[in-house]
């Protein structure tokens, strides 16, 4: 899948026209290409949570930022008070549905329930630290990230529609529709969203029911669309073409960037991992195992050695094998050749423990003072396996 932020702005562009004096119930008038639609604050707010989460920035700073520098977009009274003050703020607590139509990027980048309410809730701190200013960020992003990993309707009804919002759990589109009116809380929004993507039959009839609402269409839409997105796994070109067309070039090259990280993943026993090990990890899942280069001795003083010992498990005094959530290999004994009867031991280790996923460091290539290209041949047959994550230089040598 492409243009994952896409669906977002594309939710908000078409929802647009249709927020306040064309504000409409009727599902057949709605034109999603009208000329003068254009992106609001719903999408630069998207894209510069999903900025910081991918580049690592301070989240805070880069929505000031980003808003600053496109302020004329519609933003609410309060966020853009919070973008005029001289110096940065804290939150203002907000329950506002802002902190939902922002956080696709949480739900897309995820790789498990935890991390995604973890970045859920750091795209709403800044400004909606209120508890249900981040309910809804979490379970926007939540049904975002079941509907990517396929879960049924029936499956996200239950797990974030019933859990977050229990009095919507057997609502039907029909039965919000009538009455439904503008609001602009988490509250009545984001229910209302997932209530129309559970209903929709494709992305473009996801985004038609939210605006028909006759609410705060492009929010709706906004925040229903990364959801159909996820599920339906398809947009029509027509509408990425007009969206293309109308944002600025920061956001077209972040939406690129985001693709090709969150393309960078591997699916294992249901579960979605990175499919090369990062240069740095600082957090693992349960199951997931550290694999670094150690000496014999098991004096785990340096580099990624000390990683294991200060963060994942790694004993002193053990130099090998799996000691917590870390796996040492020797790499200080001698040449490359003292190194494969551990990396070959590791290999089996890892094919008959398959309820564990190994993420294998540069072992060697640091303080052992080994080339990749020595290295990366002796875990030619970890390839084979999906529970084996490999530095992204280890694979390209190995693929050549």
């Amino acid at each position: 899948m492409n243009n994952l932020l896409l669906s977002a702005a594309i939710g908000d562009i078409s929802g647009m026209p249709y927020e306040f004096q064309g504000r409409t119930k009727n599902y057949d008038s709605i034109n999603m290409l009208l000329p003068q639609n254009t992106y609001t604050d719903d999408t630069v707010c998207t894209f510069a949570c999903a900025e910081s989460l991918l580049l690592h920035k301070d989240m805070a700073q880069t929505l000031r930022k980003r808003g600053r520098e496109d302020f004329h977009r519609g933003f609410g009274e309060r966020f853009a008070q919070w973008l005029c003050a001289s110096t940065l703020q804290p939150s203002y607590h907000s329950f506002g549905n802002g902190s939902a139509m922002r956080c696709s990027a949480a739900g897309f980048m995820a790789t498990s329930e935890t991390e995604c309410i973890e970045l859920a809730t750091q795209t709403a701190l800044p400004t909606h630290d209120h508890p249900e200013g981040i309910k809804g960020a979490v379970a926007t992003a939540l049904t975002i990230f079941y509907a990517k990993q396929s879960k049924p309707k029936s499956f996200i009804r239950q797990h974030v529609l019933q859990k977050y919002y229990p009095s919507w759990t057997f609502l039907a589109y029909s039965d919000i529709k009538t009455t439904y009116q503008f609001n602009e809380t988490c509250q009545e929004t984001v229910p209302a969203a997932i209530i129309c993507f559970l209903e929709s039959r494709s992305y473009v009839d996801c985004l038609k029911l939210a605006i028909s609402l006759g609410g705060d269409a492009d929010t709706l839409a906004a925040i229903a669309g990364p959801m159909a997105y996820a599920h339906f796994k398809y947009m029509p070109q027509v509408l990425i073409d007009n969206a293309k067309k109308k944002l600025p070039e920061w956001m077209l090259k972040i939406n690129d960037e985001f693709d090709k990280a969150v393309s960078c993943r591997r699916v294992y026993n249901q579960k979605e991992y990175l499919k090369f090990t990062p240069e740095h990890i600082t957090s693992l899942q349960p199951n997931e195992v550290f694999v670094f280069g150690s000496n014999l001795e098991g004096m785990h003083g340096g580099g990624a050695a000390r990683v294991a010992r200060n963060r994942f498990g790694a004993i002193m005094g053990q130099g090998v094998g799996l000691q917590g959530q870390s796996y040492a290999i020797p790499t200080m004994q001698g040449g490359v050749e003292t190194i494969k009867p551990y990396v070959d031991e590791f290999i089996e280790f890892a094919r008959e423990h398959q309820n564990m996923f190994f993420y294998v460091t540069r072992i060697g290539c640091g303080i052992a003072g080994f080339r990749d290209e020595q290295i990366a041949p002796l875990f030619a047959r970890a390839l084979a396996l999906d529970n084996v994550c490999l530095p992204r230089s280890f694979v390209n040598i190995l693929s050549f």
